[in-house]
């Protein structure tokens, strides 16, 4: 009996750590919280980053775009007719006409450098999306990242080439993401353009995909998901961040 005990003792903590090492080599993934969310708040707002943040996201994602006098400020479309109590375009209002704006739960819509300043306070990160493709958008965006200190705690998504290529020259340190499976042409295309991570559609994001942009040194995001299953699948799948407009669902997916 003594030793069918050892026996069983010795199976038991080599599973054990067979299991451990199992979890070692599929890290669990990036929480990102699109637009703050948009579920239990309004998106782009305040509101919905600190709640994020006390959702455990460990990033949120904003969508820069600069106001008539130069200030960027978080919108995703170029108009403020969805989501605020106003109309026309963000580009041809000022800014103290664009924080005059209410949306639907009564909150402001605030500038890129409160949303940097918070997450530094919340030692969380920041998913910049840029909107524009000129290099002195860009500029702006990372003098901002710089005068706040993000450097070691932004992604910024971007949607050319070029874009990447002026990154890489100026920030080298920064993270980036650009879309995939185009402008890239493969994924060793993207890890020649020095990019960090690559970003694609759901059904994109399969285990094979993914495997092979971590051949690459290149971690994989896909746009949000907000359905526990597909969630559930894609962190199978060895996905490097989950985004999504919900944050609560962290909590029902577990650690």
């Amino acid at each position: 009996m003594k030793s069918l005990a050892r026996v069983i003792l010795l199976a038991v903590t080599v599973f054990m750590g067979i299991s451990a090492q199992i979890a070692k080599s599929t890290p669990a993934p990036v929480w990102v919280a699109h637009r703050g969310g948009n579920v239990e708040t309004d998106e782009n707002t305040m509101g919905a980053y600190r709640l994020a943040a006390k959702s455990g996201m460990q990033f949120v994602e904003c969508d820069p775009r600069p106001t008539k006098d130069g200030v960027l400020v978080t919108m995703h479309d170029p108009t403020v007719d969805r989501t605020t109590n106003g109309k026309g375009k963000v580009g041809e209002k000022t800014l103290s006409e664009i924080k005059a704006l209410r949306t639907p739960r009564g909150d402001q819509v605030p500038t890129i450098e409160e949303i940097l300043v918070f997450a530094k306070s919340a030692g969380i990160g920041v998913y910049l999306d840029t909107k524009l493709k000129n290099d002195a958008y860009m500029q702006k965006i990372m003098d901002l990242v710089v005068k706040t200190g993000m450097e070691k705690q932004v992604i910024v998504g971007l949607w050319y080439t070029d874009q990447l290529k002026w990154m890489h020259k100026n920030y080298p340190q920064v993270e980036t993401c650009i879309s995939w499976p185009a402008p890239p042409q493969s994924l060793a295309h993207a890890r020649e353009l020095g990019v960090s991570w690559v970003g694609t559609i759901v059904p994109l994001a399969t285990k094979s995909m993914i495997d092979r942009a971590h051949k690459n040194g290149i971690k994989v995001i896909t746009l949000q998901i907000n359905d526990l299953k597909t969630i559930r699948q894609k962190i199978d799948a060895g996905i490097d961040a989950i985004q999504t407009d919900n944050p609560s669902l962290k909590k029902q997916v577990g650690p």
